[in-house]
């Protein structure tokens, strides 16, 4: 190839940035992605939603073997965003939201396939919800700092009160609700430190969403995170109570998918260059 052919392809370059054709091509992506997310949207209303009434409806449990699977579309989801906004200043946030909902979703998979299962189950389902719990908190907080949000005025004394309430809420949860069990005897203090876990995180989303309001879906799924393992709670360490187990899923269902589909509306329009 010369330095004629170079050149020619360079100014066909600059017509098709002066015509728009590159743009467009952007756009055919967004395009794309944003179908993507919206068919991974609906396998989850299948998945989740859909299996809960499943259960209700035939009053055969098995249905509920197909709700992990509702995470792992999550998890889809939230790594198709990152591929679309990999080049954003936003991009390492996305990726690490992304971490939190996959260790979210293998810890769900332990959970419901017995197959893989070598340990009492919580032993490893605690740590995988706790460490993903740290790319929410790492990914919200990372999210805070590239949009400025840091750096307004009781940032931190937000940020502070709601850490502080929520871990109050939390604790308290975890004192009126788990009991030492015959049946578990090893996880009464674990459950209490992976409550500061999620607490924190939980805390975390809602001071973002009380600075910004296009993270108000991500606020309230850190909350219903929160009501799920009080549920979880009650059917573990006190009386089994019959539907108890379904109530839990949905809930964590429904705030798994508001922060994974809240985060991604959110930080969708904002490109912008990495900082």
């Amino acid at each position: 190839m010369g330095l004629t052919d170079v050149c020619g392809i360079c100014e066909e370059l600059d017509v098709k940035r002066a015509t728009g054709v590159c743009g467009s091509v952007d756009g055919m992506k967004v395009s794309f992605r944003s179908v993507v997310v919206s068919a991974l949207w609906l396998a989850w209303l299948g998945l989740l939603p859909g299996t809960f009434v499943a259960v209700l409806v035939t009053g055969q449990g098995r249905w509920s073997r197909f709700w992990w699977m509702s995470s792992a579309v999550l998890v889809a989801a939230a790594w198709v965003h990152w591929f679309g906004q990999r080049r954003d200043r936003l991009g390492p946030a996305c990726a690490l939201i992304a971490c939190g909902i996959t260790l979210g979703m293998l810890a769900d998979l332990y959970g419901a396939c017995r197959a893989l299962r070598f340990t009492e189950p919580l032993t490893m389902i605690i740590p995988l919800f706790a460490l993903g719990h740290v790319g929410y908190v790492a990914g919200s907080r990372m999210a805070a700092s590239r949009l400025g949000l840091t750096a307004r005025p009781g940032w931190r004394r937000t940020l502070a009160g709601a850490v502080a309430l929520y871990n109050l809420v939390g604790l308290a949860l975890w004192v009126t609700l788990v009991r030492p069990s015959d049946a578990l005897p090893a996880m009464h203090l674990p459950t209490a430190v992976y409550t500061v876990f999620l607490a924190t995180a939980a805390a975390v989303m809602a001071a973002l969403a009380c600075f910004d309001r296009r993270f108000l879906a991500v606020g309230i799924g850190g909350l219903l995170f929160l009501l799920s393992d009080g549920f979880l709670a009650v059917r573990l360490f006190q009386d089994n109570w019959r539907g108890l187990g379904d109530l839990c899923w949905i809930t964590y269902g429904l705030g798994q998918m508001l922060i994974i589909y809240g985060f991604l509306a959110a930080t969708w329009l904002r490109t912008g260059p990495k900082r």
